[in-house]
C-alpha cells in the first residue's frame, strides 16, 4: 500500500490538527476522529492505484480546521459535497463556500489548495483525485482514445459534471469506499466512467450548442441572461418544491413563452426537464438512507405516489429505485 501513497493527497494531516486513530483498510486508510472508540467521526482514503486517491468523510470537528492539500503532481480532484461547512481556498481565486448536492471540479498544477472545515454540522462529502501522470499513462496503453489533458478539464463547465449520472457514480463510489470490499480495479474503472461521462457530456453540450442557437428565435444578450440565471437560481433553492412557469415568468421578467425559449436556449434542456434532473439528483442521495422508505422519498420530492416516483426516476436511470438501492447493498 505504501508505495501507492500519493503524498499529500489525504487526510493524515486533518486528522493530526484534531486527534485519531488510524488503521490500514484495503488499499488504504481508515481514521477515526477523537474522542477515540466513537464509530460516528470517521474518513477512509483509498490509493487503488498509483496517482489515485478515493476519500469519504463522515465527521464532526471540535473547532473549525484549515487543512492544506500539498499535492506536488499535476491533478483533477472532483468532490461530491453531501453536508456540513466547507470553504475551498485556490491561489488566485475567490474563496468558495461548498453548497449541498454539488459535484465540485478542482484543477491543479502542482499548486496546494486549502479547505476550511466549520464544527457547526456533520461533514460529509466523496472525493477521488486522479494525477495527469495517471491519465497520460491510461491513455498510451489506449491510443485508440481521443486525446485528454487537464487543460481540457479546465474547460469543463458545472453542467457538464452536475448531472444524475454522475451523482449515481458518486453514491455507488461512496458506499463501495465505506465498506472497502471492492477491488482496486472497480474504483478505477470508476473514476475512468466518471472521466468519460463528463466527456461525454462535453460533447453532446457542443452539439446541442450549435443546433439550439440554430433554432432560437431570439438571440440570448447578457441581459437575457441575467434574468434566466436569476430563474434558475430561484429553482436551485425551491427544487422540491418550485414556483409555477408564471411565478417564474414574474422574476424573469419576461412571458412564458419566452422564459421557455431562452431558458432551453441556455441550458439545453426544459424547465420541467431541468427540475426532474435535479429531483432525481437528490433522490439519489435519499435512496442512501435505508431508513428511507421508496414510499417517503416520493413524498418528500413532491411526486402524488411511489409509482409516479419509480417511473421518474427510471426514465432518467434506467433502473427502478429498488434495484439502485440494490447496487448499494441496501
Amino acid at each position: 500500500m505504501e508505495s501507492k501513497v500519493l503524498l499529500g493527497a489525504g487526510h493524515d494531516g486533518l486528522v493530526s490538527q484534531v486527534g485519531g486513530e488510524k488503521t490500514d483498510y484495503n488499499t488504504g486508510i481508515r481514521y477515526i476522529l477523537l474522542p477515540k472508540g466513537s464509530s460516528n467521526s470517521w474518513i477512509v482514503d483509498l490509493y487503488p492505484a498509483p496517482g489515485l486517491v478515493v476519500s469519504n468523510a463522515y465527521f464532526t470537528l471540535p473547532h473549525p480546521v484549515t487543512f492544506q492539500h500539498t499535492i506536488q503532481q499535476k491533478y483533477l480532484w472532483l468532490c461530491f459535497f453531501e453536508s456540513g461547512g466547507v470553504t475551498i481556498i485556490q491561489k488566485g481565486k475567490k474563496a468558495e463556500q461548498l453548497q449541498k448536492g454539488v459535484i465540485y471540479a478542482l484543477i491543479s498544477q502542482g499548486s496546494s489548495f486549502k479547505m476550511i472545515f466549520d464544527n457547526t454540522e456533520r461533514i460529509l462529502y466523496t472525493s477521488i483525485l486522479i494525477t495527469d501522470d495517471h491519465i497520460v499513462e491510461y491513455l498510451q496503453s489506449r491510443p485508440w482514445e481521443k486525446l485528454f489533458t487537464l487543460i481540457d478539464a479546465s474547460n469543463w463547465e458545472s453542467q457538464q459534471y452536475n448531472t444524475p449520472e454522475l451523482t449515481m457514480a458518486f453514491e455507488q463510489i461512496k458506499y463501495a469506499t465505506r465498506r472497502a470490499i471492492a477491488p482496486s480495479m472497480y474504483f478505477e474503472g470508476k473514476i475512468m466512467e466518471i472521466i468519460g461521462l463528463i466527456r461525454c457530456n462535453v460533447q453532446h453540450e457542443e452539439y446541442c450548442k450549435k443546433h439550439t442557437q440554430k433554432k432560437m428565435e431570439i438571440r440570448l444578450t447578457y441581459q437575457n441572461k441575467k434574468y434566466i440565471w436569476k430563474v434558475k437560481k430561484t429553482l436551485d433553492g425551491n427544487i422540491l418544491n418550485p414556483p409555477s412557469i408564471e411565478q417564474l415568468a414574474v422574476i424573469g421578467e419576461m412571458g412564458t413563452t419566452r422564459l421557455r425559449q431562452r431558458f432551453k436556449g441556455l441550458y439545453g434542456l426544459t424547465i420541467a426537464d431541468y427540475i426532474r434532473r435535479e429531483k432525481m439528483k437528490i433522490a439519489l442521495q435519499l435512496l442512501g438512507d435505508d431508513a428511507m422508505s421508496i414510499n417517503n422519498i416520493a413524498t418528500k420530492l413532491g411526486y402524488k405516489s411511489a409509482s409516479q416516483f419509480t417511473a421518474a426516476f427510471q426514465k432518467i436511470h434506467s433502473l427502478t429505485p429498488s434495484q439502485f438501492r440494490k447496487t448499494l447493498g441496501l
